[in-house]
């Protein structure tokens, strides 16, 4: 199988950080977040190849000149694709090419995202799932998706009758999520690059050439002829964006944990 890391992005909120870096270069413990996620991808067998889908150009040259000569280390083949700047949507058609062969499916992970999936168990599903389907139909896609958060700030139970007297105080609770929330990890089937090469010509003709991969292809998938699932993270597995240094300093607990699962 082969894993597509979308590492292209301008890190808008990583500002003035991500004027001087990618975002994905962002150093966690040490680390840029993006060589985190490639040496846990590596760890499975069925990892195949690792495609990074960035900018050649100063940002860009960063990621790939920190990877350069790390084949070796890591026990995987890395390449690179160069981004067409063309929104997320884009981004991942850029690496159709490179996996088009073999009916497997592909991986699609945005490169500053922190998880410990368990990538064995959300093939597992998608295997399982393909075998229910009946008359040809085939699964388009998994979105990695959580049930639960951790809230960005305290909550406190206050007592109505006593001038709201805090009772009690939560420093940063989990909380149970009303729908599931989608994350940046997903597994899809080659079916999707004929939905990508639709809003890609949607954007052109728009002309605009940009097209998101949440807002303009997953969130206008036409869902008749879909089958596009969830797969929920179970309640011990943590998820991060990592959004800024900043953000990440403020949440190093989380990511401390997220790392010992990734180890």
């Amino acid at each position: 199988m082969k894993v597509v890391l979308l590492a292209g992005g301008k890190g808008t909120r990583a500002r003035p950080f991500s004027d001087y870096i990618p975002k994905s270069m962002i150093p966690i413990e040490g680390r840029p977040v993006i060589d985190l996620v490639v040496r846990y991808l590596a760890r499975f067998a069925i990892v195949e190849e690792i495609l990074i889908v960035c900018k050649f150009d100063f940002f860009g040259n960063q990621i790939i000149n920190y990877f350069e000569g790390k084949d070796s280390i890591i026990l995987k083949k890395i390449s690179f694709i160069e981004d067409s700047k063309n929104g997320t949507g884009g981004a991942v058609l850029r690496a159709e090419e490179s996996i088009t062969n073999g009916s497997e499916p592909f991986l699609v992970w945005f490169a500053d995202n922190l998880c410990a999936l368990d990538l064995m168990d959300l093939v597992s599903c998608y295997n399982a799932l393909n075998t229910q389907l009946t008359g040809g139909k085939e699964v388009t896609g998994i979105l990695v998706t959580r049930k639960h958060r951790y809230e960005e700030t305290g909550r406190v139970t206050v007592e109505a009758k006593d001038c709201n007297r805090i009772e009690k105080f939560i420093e940063k609770p989990i909380v149970e999520l009303e729908s599931p929330e989608a994350l940046g990890i997903y597994l899809f089937s080659k079916k999707i690059f004929e939905y990508l090469h639709q809003q890609e010509s949607v954007a052109r003709h728009k002309q605009t050439n940009s097209f998101n991969l949440s807002h303009d292809v997953l969130a206008n998938l036409p869902s008749r002829w879909v089958n596009l699932y969830s797969y929920n993270l179970d309640d011990n597995t943590d998820w991060i964006d990592i959004e800024s240094p900043i953000y990440a300093d403020r949440n190093r607990k989380i990511i401390r944990r997220i790392i010992e699962q990734m180890c």
